[in-house]
């Protein structure tokens, strides 16, 4: 190992490089934070990211630069860029895997996201000219007298610590959100409490009373208050019986003591090194609880110091609920197939630049392979956007390039996994049946729809009667039904989706589901394993399994990943009690999508209640992609039939799915397309991402052209940054056409819906590149003016407190956004 070269250069040189400067960037580090807080703060290890970073960008400019030492306007610029690229890689990494920001910059002038900033990268020129001027020949010499023996030793040494002090990083970081929750479930108790208790008139009044008392003045201003409204309180809790205002008073005296005393026993719980990291990063900050931990750090800091907590009013005055957990467990298994991943392209960009030697060879059988690879993928019959970025990337990485569309880019890589895939979703399309009455009947009612319900037929998606729809504008309106059609279940309930998250709507759901099994219930549990991995414990799968549960997790993300089918994911969301009831929508099985955490502002999300004949569409879908993961399980369909006999209606429904099996046909993306060139009056959408292709563009522009009001609906806050930026950079032609686009301004909506004047869809799908052919989706697509109705109205509403943009704002946007979505374009296949 440490003989290998790298550039020309020994990995024992590289790899002491990197700790040495780790260690002078401790140093520094430690240094600087401590003067400014006149007290000792350790920077380094056991804290956080900071000293590999000093490390890696160090080492980085001394492998590519220290060849051209001499040309200082070339090592200034371009350690600027390597250590700001990195520095920007590893925040964005940090926020991902912790949902916290370990440094901001957003209150410097010329940032990105508070990431980066220009003073930033022109300290770290500076720096890369003085340590390739100054430093790196001492280092050199340094190097030159260690010797390789003892060196080779020690670095085993050293490697063993750098690892064992990253493990206990990153497990106390992810313990912040169990301590948070704690908190914040005391905060919940007490505050639900004295709102029982109508000491204040009103729940806000309660919210603005709290949050000015500190823990230490929070008796005595309760108690304070109660005396000044004395007469007012005996007359608000007078009952028949009578009302004793002392014995209120010493009931929540002892309340508020027991609540402090339970605030101390947190603190006394809480770890050291925690208390250590949240010290060493003043400027830390929470995507999730930002409140709370800026209100803890400054607690953990004065509890080193021996000092009471003092200030409770930041974790008093919000509404945060529920948690948001995440598992070193999960953490380690995505790192692995990452590092697989990486060291995948490691591989092929070495191997450019050992071949580099036969450059005329080399550039000519690339020029040869590149007229192939370049007719292939003009006569490929995938999307645009699919041979657009290969092409790109072929030409940006002339011989890597080539490899890796060979490796992932040609569908014959993928075909055998696709072809097994295909043969269990034709086994399930055997159980759907296909009533040629019942569609002459719908082609007189509805002539011009007609055409898209013959086109789903096609497509395997058969056309159903009698069925009874309900929708739910927001997620804790949906699962509020569920938990109600779940209790009443009798003989089995299926559960699919993307995304498992533990908290407060898991531990209901699993309570409830548990109840049911222990009533002889079937319950059939499925997931996406990239979905749940980073949010459920490493025996999440087996402990239910333990319970009585049955289990199937699609596509484990450490398969196949010479083949990158780990990007393929099931999107789905589907719940079926008995075959006679069936949701899907949006919704995950998480927290935040019932607004119990504040993520991003208010989570709107919507679903759809179907009961009638319909429910055995969302039945075939779910038992084919439980096959789908489960190699040799054959299902017996019709034991899942429905139990009852449904009332007669004439609302007419398509369940539709398809995934990338599919590709090149897509009829999800077909489906969308007709909704929205047989429009007759309006078009309404709303999704949270928009990147689509210049087909679906020209559809919507005509649409708006051909005098049809067409309205989408998008987050104003976002929960990816750049996929936001791409979503924004989508505008500019539609709303030079005449679109109208929204921004839901309360927070994030997540909610997937197209609708015209007759029919409409409700389901998963986002109007992305991603959702139409990377992810296996599903909706209900349904026919019926008064279901049709509701959901406008719902729309509509949301359009009144959402932010109108328009063409203007579009174009005075900042210039290097501008530029910077330009470029993020090229990966729009990619988010």
């Amino acid at each position: 190992m440490w003989d290998i070269q790298i550039l020309g250069l020994d990995f024992f040189d590289i790899f002491y490089n990197f700790i040495i400067y780790s260690f002078l960037g401790w140093i520094y580090e430690s240094t600087f934070v401590s003067i400014t807080k006149k007290s000792w703060v350790n920077r380094g290890f056991l804290n956080g990211p900071i000293i590999p970073i000093y490390g890696a960008g160090a080492t980085m400019v001394y492998i590519v630069f220290w060849r051209y030492r001499n040309q200082y306007l070339l090592i200034f610029t371009g350690g600027m860029v390597l250590a700001t690229l990195l520095e920007y890689i590893t925040s964005l990494l940090m926020e991902q895997l912790f949902h916290a920001k370990w440094w901001d910059y957003s209150d410097k002038k010329f940032n990105v996201n508070g990431r980066i900033c220009l003073a930033a990268s022109l300290f770290w020129g500076v720096l890369s000219l003085i340590m390739t001027e100054l430093l790196q020949p001492a280092m050199v010499k340094l190097l030159d007298a260690i010797p390789k023996e003892y060196g080779t030793y020690a670095g085993y040494v050293i490697i063993t610590l750098l690892l064992s002090d990253t493990t206990v990083t990153v497990v106390h970081t992810l313990k912040l959100d169990r301590v948070l929750s704690d908190l914040q479930r005391l905060k919940t108790d007490f505050q639900d409490y004295i709102e029982k208790s109508r000491i204040y008139e009103t729940k806000e009044e309660l919210k603005r009373r709290l949050s000015v008392y500190k823990a230490s003045e929070l008796l005595d201003g309760i108690k304070s208050f109660m005396e000044d409204n004395r007469d007012k309180l005996i007359e608000r809790n007078m009952t028949k019986d009578g009302f004793e205002f002392k014995k209120l008073r010493l009931e929540i005296e002892g309340h508020v003591k027991e609540y402090l005393n339970r605030l101390q026993v947190r603190e006394s719980k809480t770890s050291f090194v925690q208390r250590r990291l949240l010290k060493a990063f003043p400027d830390m900050r929470s995507m999730r609880h930002e409140v709370e931990l800026t209100s803890l750090k400054e607690r953990f800091i004065k509890s080193i110091k021996k000092e009471r907590w003092c200030n409770m009013s930041n974790i008093l005055s919000d509404d945060l609920k529920g948690t948001s957990k995440s598992y070193l467990s999960g953490f380690l298994r995505v790192a692995l197939v990452g590092i697989l991943v990486l060291i995948q392209f490691v591989l092929l960009f070495l191997l450019t630049y050992w071949l580099s030697a036969s450059t005329i060879y080399i550039y000519m059988i690339i020029e040869i392979f590149s007229i192939f690879v370049t007719i292939g993928l003009v006569n490929d019959n995938r999307s645009p956007s699919y041979k657009i970025g290969w092409i790109c990337i072929v030409l940006i990485l002339p011989l890597t390039g080539h490899i890796m569309y060979a490796l992932w880019g040609k569908a014959g890589s993928k075909k055998k996994i696709e072809k097994q895939v295909l043969a269990k979703l034709n086994h399930g399309y055997q159980y759907l049946h296909y009533d040629s009455d019942l569609a002459v009947e719908y082609a007189l009612k509805y002539p011009t729809k007609s055409r898209i319900s013959r086109y789903m037929e096609s497509q395997h998606f058969p056309l159903f009667k009698n069925n009874q729809i309900q929708y739910y504008p927001m997620g804790e309106d949906t699962f509020e039904a569920i938990f109600e059609d779940i209790k009443n279940a009798k003989k089995f309930i299926l559960i699919n989706f993307f995304i498992v998250g533990e908290g407060v709507l898991w531990d209901n759901m699993h309570k409830l589901l548990l109840q049911k099994i222990k009533e002889g219930i079937r319950v059939k549990f499925m997931y996406d394993d990239f979905g749940a991995t980073l949010r459920t414990p490493k025996n999440f799968r087996k402990n239910l399994e333990a319970e009585g549960f049955e289990i199937a997790v699609f596509n484990p993300i450490h398969k196949y990943t010479d083949k990158l089918y780990m990007n393929y994911r099931s999107h789905q969301k589907i719940i079926v009690i008995d075959g006679n009831i069936g949701y899907t929508g949006g919704m995950n099985l998480a927290d935040e999508y019932v607004n119990l955490v504040k993520r991003f502002g208010t989570w709107k999300d919507n679903a759809v209640r179907v009961a009638g004949d319909a429910v055995w569409g969302l039945t075939v879908t779910f038992l084919q992609m439980w096959e789908i993961c489960n190699n040799n399980t054959r299902i017996d369909y019709d034991t899942y039939r429905p139990t009852m006999k449904f009332e007669p209606s004439d609302v007419y429904c398509h369940v539709i799915s398809d995934g990338p099996a599919n590709n090149p046909n897509n009829p999800i993306e077909t489906v969308y397309m007709q909704i929205i060139n047989y429009a007759k009056k309006y078009v309404y959408i709303t999704t949270p991402y928009l990147i689509i292709e210049d087909d679906m563009k020209q559809a919507l522009i005509t649409a708006v052209k051909s005098g049809i009001d067409v309205r989408i609906i998008t987050p104003y806050i976002p929960d990816k940054k750049n996929v936001k930026r791409l979503t924004n950079y989508n505008y500019g032609q539609l709303l030079e056409a005449g679109v109208k686009i929204y921004e839901y301004k309360p927070g994030f909506i997540h909610a997937k819906t197209i609708i015209n004047e007759d029919c409409g869809i409700v389901g998963t799908i986002n109007m992305d590149y991603r959702s139409f052919y990377l992810h296996y989706e599903c909706g209900l697509w349904m026919c019926n003016r008064q279901a049709i109705d509701v959901i406008k109205d719902d729309l509509l509403d949301t359009m009144d407190i959402s932010l109108l943009i328009t063409y203007q704002d579009w174009k005075n946007r900042p210039w290097y956004l501008k530029t910077y979505q330009r470029i993020l374009n090229l990966f729009s296949t990619l988010m």
